[in-house]
């Protein structure tokens, strides 16, 4: 059955739905924007039972939505383990592995696509299912919330989980942005612009960006906390010869990517001398400082003439990386022992974004030369059916435009910036006072002596209220 033309709306009608829906976009990001920096700013101040809440709030608001729903849950969860509650922490987590367990399975390479591509509108109405540092980390820990509710079995499920990630980023995360590039370079091509325009906007984008040229292109998606986690696990837990060999593997993957680090050394003597570990019991400290990068929006003018208009304004994602953080800790019994940087989550999610930025501006250009393509045509036909009509199409092209013109900030805000490592001797007491690089007190951990003792400690910066600590103690198998 074909409608009659005459019952079409026709541009002007048409006006009033484009302004709601620039105004339900522009809501909806405002609404994500703001409930992500309370979160940050209850999180950073040690107030995570608040910043839980928060993200559980935004969860139950958007739990239909699969567009952002697991911003939510990882930021639940985060928050939530480091307030202590691992029951909690651990349901989130396992909604958040569910909707990014697909790209380990034989759909990943059409998920991976569909989650890279942008849309007639704006990037931020893609699907959002983590980037692969952020995958790696939710899976490792995830691991240590069972490790702390003494659960080993679903502890190793999760470390090897990390590890299935880590490789499956490797290996095939750079060929499905490459796929995706090509596709969104035909697109371009087809339009007859001047590729000269995308790689243009690439560098403004990123000289506003002041990327960190010591680390960039240095840093891979492999995240050696995982690695040095699972070692730790396998090393406190199993006395299988199996399983030492695999921490050993581990741990010499661990040199890989951080070269000179004297803890991986020093456990791979460990399991060389074929000791029980309650013979020399060692405990391992994982210290989870800062808050990884965020976004911020770079709005920039692209030269393509539409219609009448010379330019078109897209947005584009900032990488911004947060300076607070406590650098260093060590042990008030041992004046030598001193932590050491395992994993910089500031290196990792630079390369993976930086990996995607080409795609991404690209994207952003064609999407936004699109809708004002769209406004312009639409707004001729108006105007041939009278002047208002024009004028009430163009004012909602122009404010449709404005409002979906946006860049995706969505990220895991609370992941941590950087991961430290201190290992020592476990006292005989089971008292381990932590203090800061200028000596001051942290905070104590009450560890089971004479035994292996596993500690994964949240502390965003110096000033948090309280640290979020995770405890296995080995000697409560």
């Amino acid at each position: 059955m074909v409608a009659d033309p005459a019952l079409r709306p026709g541009p002007a009608a048409l006006a009033p739905v484009a302004l709601a829906c620039a105004a339900a976009l522009a809501g909806c990001q405002r609404d994500l924007r703001s409930s992500v920096a309370q979160i940050d700013a209850a999180f950073a101040s040690g107030d995570y039972p608040r910043a839980a809440s928060l993200a559980e709030r935004a969860a139950a608001r958007n739990g239909d939505d699969r567009q952002d729903r697991l911003v939510w849950w990882l930021e639940a969860g985060r928050a939530q383990q480091a307030a202590g509650d691992l029951a909690k922490s651990a349901g989130w987590y396992d909604m958040a592995y569910e909707d990014v367990r697909p790209y380990l399975d034989s759909k990943a390479e059409a998920t991976i696509t569909e989650a890279l591509a942008t849309t007639a509108v704006n990037q931020t109405i893609r699907i959002y299912r983590a980037t692969p540092p952020e995958r790696i980390m939710l899976c490792s820990l995830q691991a240590a919330n069972f490790l702390g509710r003494g659960d080993l079995p679903r502890a190793r499920v999760e470390l090897n989980r990390a590890m299935d990630f880590q490789q499956d980023a490797v290996a095939r995360f750079a060929d499905e942005v490459n796929k995706a590039q090509e596709a969104t370079n035909r697109a371009w091509s087809g339009k007859g612009w001047d590729s000269g325009l995308s790689v243009s906007a690439l560098d403004k984008v990123r000289r506003e960006q002041s990327r960190d040229q010591a680390t960039l292109g240095k840093a891979s998606f492999a995240n050696p906390f995982a690695s040095y986690l699972r070692a730790a696990f396998l090393i406190a837990t199993s006395a299988d010869p199996g399983d030492r060999q695999n921490a050993r593997a581990d741990l010499r993957s661990v040199q890989e990517m951080v070269p000179g680090l004297h803890a991986a050394a020093e456990d791979i003597a460990l399991i060389d001398r074929a000791e029980d570990p309650c013979a020399t019991p060692v405990t391992w400290v994982f210290f989870l400082t800062g808050l990884a990068p965020d976004y911020r929006e770079f709005r920039l003018d692209i030269p393509i003439p539409v219609g009448n208009v010379n330019y078109v304004s897209a947005a584009f994602p900032i990488l911004r990386r947060r300076a607070d953080f406590v650098p260093a800790f060590g042990a008030e019994h041992d004046a030598g022992a001193a932590s050491e940087t395992i994993a910089d989550l500031d290196a990792m999610v630079e390369a993976e974004f930086d990996a995607r930025l080409p795609l991404i501006v690209t994207q952003e250009i064609i999407s936004s030369a699109g809708k004002a393509a769209a406004t312009w045509a639409a707004s001729q036909a108006a105007y041939q059916q009278g002047n208002t009509a024009g004028i009430l199409v163009q004012i909602a092209g122009i404010a449709y435009q404005a409002a979906s013109t946006a860049a995706d900030l969505r990220c895991w805000s609370t992941m941590p910036k950087r991961v430290l490592l201190l290992r020592v001797p476990t006292p005989a007491d089971g008292h381990l006072h932590l203090v800061s690089e200028s000596g001051s007190h942290l905070f104590s951990l009450d560890l089971e002596p004479g035994a292996p003792n596993i500690a994964v400690v949240t502390l965003p910066n110096a000033l948090s209220r309280a640290p979020g600590v995770i405890l296995y103690r080995g000697g409560h198998r």
